[in-house]
């Protein structure tokens, strides 16, 4: 699996943890997920990761510090405004720093 372009490293190696983590909990894990995955109120969101599961589905948004306002705090509230308005839907943040 390839990251995109706008992501790091530290973000991709996280976001993979994630997909691990949702994966022995039961959930179907797509990273990068398209348009097509997502319903068309989602479909624009670049979300790094949609995981199903029974009766719930929670997408995935994984930043750096250095990334955290990457398109300002706009896309985040944008994000997270459209999936509340998904019943059964949550939206989840994870931020990811380097280890000193």
């Amino acid at each position: 699996m390839t990251k995109p372009d706008y992501q790091t490293e530290l973000e991709h190696q996280r976001l993979l943890k994630v997909a691990r983590e949702y994966r022995h909990k039961g959930y179907a894990v797509t990273i990068h997920p398209s348009s097509v995955d997502l319903p068309p109120t989602l479909s624009q969101c670049p979300f790094d990761l949609i995981a199903k599961g029974e009766g719930k589905t929670i997408v995935v948004e994984v930043r750096s510090r250095e990334n955290l306002t990457l398109n300002g705090p706009k896309d985040l509230r944008l994000m997270t405004d459209l999936v509340r308005q998904m019943p059964g839907w949550e939206f989840e943040l994870v931020i990811t720093n380097p280890r000193d």
